[in-house]
């Protein structure tokens, strides 16, 4: 059995109000492996990715029962060691390329700030390790990428660099939160095949947030698929795309567009809206959207959290 590199159990984030954001999340990712995790804007997918960084805001309180990151617990380290775990263990891809480099400051230093924060190596050797990861990320002239500003560089060229950063203190997983958003669909392609080749060839594990349902089925070992701020569903990623349980993943892959349909007719679409209230109910939060909700969905729902193929919903109990 593969040790798991992440293990976080029944996570929670409220609201300054005490409205739940996230709702009792439990993911884990073991050494090497590839994780998607699916589901529509406003799904949770981000929160979470947040909780597990510690970059959520002030106002916003997380509890767990555990978020053990590498063999230590999160919860029980001091904020400055939590961050030096996380920083150490975890590499952040982000989604917006423009928000996360600094306009002002150029590629090299801030490239070079985390590693030389960590006293992994002098301002020299930071440098070389910069131009050698920006090569191996396909940037042609590193050199010079390295004394531009992040306005001179195209969306591509500013995630290539994202990521070159995000190994720069080799990392034992990569967090990629929608990394391809605002590319066009070539330097899409580029972009998320660069990404497993580097796990494939770093042996890196990878938890990718992706709104890309076909980029996930040909790359990820598991996928996760939230609605409202919980997993609704998880499993080997064959199981989940071909035999989804799940209504609402029945749903995601039944919008997908497909090469033959009928130009002339509209896109499919899932009726109704991801719910920002109430998200702590007991009962099906998809029961107002889905085709097959019965009476018995309004009601509390038990489900089986240790399974291969974990689906909450009261019609796949047993699953």
């Amino acid at each position: 059995m593969i040790p798991s590199l992440l293990d976080v159990r029944h996570c929670f984030v409220t609201d300054a109000r005490g409205q739940a954001l996230i709702h009792d999340v439990s993911l884990s990712v073991r050494e090497s492996e590839c994780i998607g995790i699916i589901g529509e804007s406003g799904s949770g997918k981000t929160m979470t990715a947040r909780a597990l960084l510690g970059l959520l805001s002030e106002d916003l309180k997380l509890q767990a029962e555990a978020m053990i990151l590498g063999g230590q617990d999160l919860l029980t380290l001091s904020p400055k060691a939590r961050r030096q775990v996380i920083s150490s263990t975890i590499g952040f891809v982000p989604q917006n390329t423009v928000a996360y480099l600094h306009p002002l400051i150029r590629i090299r230093n801030q490239i070079t700030d985390g590693y030389l924060a960590q006293g992994l190596g002098t301002p020299k050797e930071a440098l070389v390790k910069a131009e050698q990861l920006l090569a191996s990320v396909g940037i042609q002239d590193p050199q010079r990428v390295l004394n531009n500003y992040p306005g001179e560089l195209s969306g591509g060229m500013r995630q290539r660099v994202n990521i070159a950063m995000a190994l720069m203190c080799d990392p034992q997983l990569i967090l990629a939160d929608e990394p391809t958003t605002a590319l066009d669909p070539i330097v899409q392609k580029q972009v998320t095949e660069l990404f497993f080749q580097l796990h494939q060839t770093r042996h890196v594990a990878l938890l990718m947030i992706s709104h890309n349902l076909n980029l996930l089925r040909k790359y990820c070992d598991r996928i996760v698929v939230m609605y409202a701020g919980q997993i609704v569903e998880a499993g080997p990623t064959a199981e989940v795309y071909d035999y989804p349980q799940h209504p609402y993943t029945q749903a995601l892959i039944s919008v997908i567009p497909q090469l033959d349909q009928d130009p002339n007719l509209p896109l499919a679409e899932i009726p109704g809206f991801v719910p920002e209230k109430d998200r702590d109910r007991t009962s099906c939060l998809f029961a107002d959207r889905c085709r097959l909700c019965t009476p018995e969905c309004r009601q509390p729902l038990t489900i089986q959290e240790e399974t291969a193929h974990f689906v909450r919903c009261r019609n796949a109990e047993g699953v």
